[in-house]
């Protein structure tokens, strides 16, 4: 009769040991869970410093880029522009002498043509005049493009 109070508590016993293993045994599982799942987040913060570097490279490559043909470009419109200003004032030059000429054949004509050469060289000079007029229009419209006017 000693052994059966014994053998009555053997079953609280088994289920105290198979509940210990069970715990054991999950807690186990979890702690692998943990280990596996921290080793994975290891090699995604690596993989993701890489895509970083990767990204700031190629960020820096195209900044490199766009510095390199707008400092290009940059200089190529200073150039363009200067020789721009040197083609207006060889052509205000050219104007002007233009404008000498036209006034000594004018000054001229008063003093020594007849009067049909009188009339014919009114008509030419009638004629630059409108020409030097209109190239000086010209050349305000060129300093207004060149300005980027409109």
């Amino acid at each position: 009769m000693k052994y059966f109070k014994y053998l009555a508590s053997l079953p609280i016993l088994i289920s105290l040991i198979a509940g210990a293993y069970g715990t054991l045994n999950y807690v186990n599982k979890l702690t692998s869970q943990i280990d596996a799942s921290t080793d994975t987040i290891n090699i995604l913060k690596v993989e993701v410093e890489n895509l970083e570097q990767r990204i700031y490279s190629d960020i820096d490559n195209i900044h490199r880029t766009y510095t390199d043909k707008t400092s290009r470009n940059s200089k190529n419109y200073a150039d363009a522009r200067e020789e721009l200003v040197k083609e207006m004032a060889e052509m205000a030059t050219w104007v002007g002498r233009l404008e000498g000429i036209v006034a000594a054949l004018r000054d001229c004509s008063y003093k020594m043509a007849s009067q049909a050469e009188y009339q014919a060289l009114e008509e030419l000079v009638r004629g630059n005049t409108d020409s030097l007029r209109q190239i000086g229009y010209d050349i305000k419209e060129i300093e207004r493009v060149a300005s980027g006017g409109y």
